[in-house]
């Protein structure tokens, strides 16, 4: 309680080791696409909500798990729970916000390859998990990335992305029992 301002994370067990081959990178992509907009947080608001509050904001993904948090002042904290509950049920998943996020993901997987060990890493670690899903790389094949569609991350993202595969954690100055 020093310092007034918390932060805010909601965990959704998802990640690489839920894809399927074909669908390497849905997750991640999935977890781009939860910044696109709801039908009442349009395209950009939610970093422009958050930073005209005086907070930061971003999503991970990784093999096991996806996460999104916001750290805000704490009297503000209830603008991060209207956020993620919004977009766990409300995400649009607009077809050329989809094409559009389809050359960020490619552009980044891309940008990986450049670093040398890059591909060694994602040999040695397919060989290393032959029979787990641990095999995917989180970003994903790009096979797969220039076919995924935006159905597939619409139905990966009504799959996972529920109360019931989430759960959250809040740290910082706040009262426990009033959030």
């Amino acid at each position: 309680h020093e310092a007034p301002i918390a932060s805010f994370w909601i965990w959704y067990r998802v990640g690489s080791r839920n894809e399927l081959p074909g669908l390497t990178g849905v997750s991640h992509w999935v977890e781009h696409m939860q910044f696109k907009g709801t039908p009442t947080l349009g395209k950009g608001a939610i970093f422009r909500e958050v930073s005209k509050n005086g907070g930061v904001l971003n999503a991970l993904t990784s093999n096991d798990w996806t996460a999104y948090f916001e750290t805000l002042p704490a009297e503000r904290l209830d603008l991060a729970l209207r956020i993620e509950s919004d977009r766990m049920t409300n995400s649009l998943f607009d077809p050329e916000e989809t094409e559009a996020e389809r050359t960020v993901i490619l552009s980044e997987r891309q940008g990986a390859e450049n670093s040398p060990a890059y591909l060694l890493y994602e040999e040695v670690v397919a060989t290393a998990f032959h029979a787990h899903p641990y095999q995917h790389p989180v970003i994903g094949f790009e096979t797969d990335l220039r076919a995924i569609t935006r159905d597939d991350l619409y139905a990966h993202y009504r799959r996972a992305y529920r109360p019931n595969n989430a759960f959250i954690v809040a740290a910082g100055d706040f009262d426990s029992q009033e959030l």
